[in-house]
Order: structure tokens, then C-alpha cells, then sequence
């Protein structure tokens, strides 16, 4: 058997490859050759076929990342958008608020605190802290016990950095 491989090895190499501008083949000499030789085209050929598939799919690949890119820069501009929209409101929410203390700041401190007690937490709280801060305790004298303490309570937790939610 090791001399039957040794002869099929010393007639392939022996045997010139077959070239693409040559195509007349030397008719095989065995059977054994001729196995050897479809074997050998067969793998080149599926070779052939995937080297032109992952051709392909690497072009597919080139696309979806340019189409990725595009997302991405996409996003990013709306993000970027998004965030300006969103500090314009909240700088216009400020504004309103400013506003609106101010006009609970010239009303009786009765009439406010009732207004202020049915308002949300958060938003009282905001007038509170925009209000001169006398006119903000008779207000708190104003409302009753259980409402005084939640947004006092509240006041002392208030940071200037959180975003409005009317």
C-alpha cells in the first residue's frame, strides 16, 4: 500500500498541474489517478465557490457597517438635538416658575398656601424656594401641619440640579 501512495505521489508531482490557459488534460494513466485528480478538482472547485461566497458576504458586511455609521451619526445628531430641546424646556419651566412665585409672593399668604397645598409636591416645593423666604414662611404658616412638614421635608431634600416633572 505504502508503495502504491509512493508512485501516485511520484506521478503527481511528475504530472504537470493543470494551468487556466491550458485546458487539454493529460488522459489519466489509472483508476487511482483518475480519483486523485476529481478529488482534487472537486476541492478546488468548493474552494472556489467559497472563496466567491465570503467575496460576497464581505461586501454585505461593508454595507451594513457603512448603513450602521449613517445610524449612528444619526443618532448622535438627535441626541444632540434632543438635549438642547430638553434644557430649553427646563430653562422655560424655570422661567415660569421664577414668574410664579413671584405672583405667590404679592397674594395673601392664606389664599397661596390654599393654592400651593393642592398643588404637586415637587412644583410647590420649587415655588417655595424661588420665593423670598419670609413670604415663604407665612405661606408654611398657612398650611396645615401634615402639608407644612411634607414640603419642608421635601425643601431640605430639593437639589437645583433635578428636573422639573409638572
Amino acid at each position: 500500500m505504502k508503495v502504491l501512495q509512493f508512485i501516485i505521489v511520484v506521478l503527481l508531482l511528475s504530472t504537470p498541474l493543470p494551468s487556466a490557459a491550458a485546458k487539454t488534460e493529460a488522459p489519466p494513466t489509472s483508476v487511482e489517478e483518475r480519483r486523485i485528480r476529481s478529488a482534487i478538482e472537486e476541492q478546488y472547485n468548493r474552494l472556489q465557490k467559497e472563496g466567491d461566497q465570503l467575496k460576497v458576504e464581505q461586501m454585505e458586511l461593508k454595507t451594513l457597517k457603512q448603513e450602521v455609521d449613517k445610524k449612528l451619526v444619526q443618532m448622535q445628531s438627535l441626541r444632540q438635538e434632543l438635549s438642547r430641546l430638553l434644557n430649553r424646556k427646563q430653562a422655560e419651566e424655570g422661567k415660569r416658575v421664577a414668574e410664579l412665585s413671584k405672583i405667590y409672593e404679592k397674594m395673601n399668604s392664606v389664599k397661596a398656601a390654599d393654592l400651593i397645598k393642592s398643588l404637586k409636591p415637587k412644583l410647590a416645593i420649587e415655588l417655595l424656594a424661588a420665593m423670598n423666604k419670609k413670604n415663604a414662611g407665612k405661606i408654611l404658616d398657612n398650611l396645615d401641619r401634615k402639608t407644612a412638614t411634607k414640603l419642608s421635608t421635601g425643601f431640605t431634600e430639593f437639589s437645583v440640579d433635578q428636573t422639573p416633572s409638572y
